[in-house]
């Protein structure tokens, strides 16, 4: 009865990052870029950017690229400030508010959890459990050593 308690004490992933904690690591416009990729769409306006990321079927912010990102912010992703145009909703976004510094004023994630989990190897699971069966079998062991002591 102890022994599977114990066992489910291992999960099989871990937390790395909080949904919070993720998105508060995006100081700069360059950490926006270097965790999320480009933006979907970049929406100009006074004294600031709003970056929207389309995170329907996007998993690319789970693995940071490691490039320059002011190389690879196209101008054609931001919008003509003359035309009018619709604002798109997103199922599930996060957006960013970019100050002309590049820092980020602010950001909002509406629809999607950005908790960062990494999975655990067979080899550190098995590790785990191998040195667990042989502390309950020390353990054990000690106990029944005491019980033979105390009967004699």
């Amino acid at each position: 009865m102890l022994l599977p308690a114990l066992f489910s004490l291992y999960g099989c992933t871990q937390t790395l990052y909080t949904h919070q904690q993720v998105l508060q690591q995006c100081q700069t416009k360059t950490d926006v870029l270097q965790r999320f990729g480009q933006p979907d769409e970049i929406n100009p306006g006074p004294g600031f950017d709003q970056w929207t990321y389309n995170m329907l079927n996007r998993t690319d912010w789970k693995n940071p690229k490691k490039q320059d990102p002011t190389s690879t912010l196209s101008d054609t992703l931001v919008k003509d400030s003359i035309q009018k145009a619709d604002p798109v909703k997103y199922e599930k976004f996060v957006k960013f508010m970019i100050g002309k510094d590049g820092k980020i004023l602010g950001y909002k994630a509406e629809g999607v959890d950005l908790t960062y989990k990494e999975k655990d190897s067979f080899g550190k699971n098995l590790g785990k459990i191998t040195g667990l069966i042989l502390v309950i079998s020390l353990l054990v062991a000690v106990a029944m050593d005491k019980n033979s002591s105390n009967s004699e």
